[in-house]
């Protein structure tokens, strides 16, 4: 998990666990990917708090890890449709 490398006071850890949760809950809600590769998601959103976090966003984390997950995602997904050729 990422947060092992977080310099970070026992409150600010505290903050981006809970940021870090808060995302996590919203994303698991709409169970839009498969629960085998949940553990993974949950290692992506990980990166990306802490991320977010390091770069010096501290409000609504929660809510820009969320928008950096589907952003991530969509991209992710449109590299591998193009790399991918479509067989004849």
């Amino acid at each position: 998990m990422p947060f092992r490398s977080i310099v970070a006071t026992p409150e600010e850890l505290a903050l981006i666990v809970a940021a870090f949760e808060k995302a996590w809950s919203e994303i698991d809600a709409r169970g839009s990917f498969d629960v085998l590769k949940a553990a993974g998601q949950r290692e992506r959103l990980g990166y990306i708090v802490a991320g977010l976090w390091s770069a010096g966003e501290t409000i609504d984390l929660a809510k820009l890890a969320v928008l950096r997950f589907d952003e991530t995602a969509m991209a992710d997904a449109l590299e591998r449709q193009t790399v991918i050729p479509n067989k004849p």
